[in-house]
């Protein structure tokens, strides 16, 4: 199993709103009371990783993170 890694994939202006663990593609939102500045929709995406567990992926979402990793940075 891949590495956790967190990757913020959605920004209103300068603030983090959606945050995806690569390995198991599991999403992470700011909540609309956090939506202060940068940093406070950062650290709240950031514990909600920290503290999720991933779990195993069924073999179609296996197949579609291969292909998403394989066809990366081309």
């Amino acid at each position: 199993m891949p590495k956790r890694k967190l990757r913020i994939v959605k920004r209103a202006g300068s603030i983090p709103m959606l945050g995806v663990c690569e390995c198991c593609n599991a999403q992470f939102r700011v909540a609309v009371e956090v939506m202060i500045n940068e940093h406070a929709g950062l650290a709240s995406i950031s514990d909600q990783f920290d503290a999720h567990t991933c779990k195993p992926m069924d073999s179609s979402q296996n197949a579609v993170r291969i292909v998403r990793e394989s066809t990366e940075d081309k």
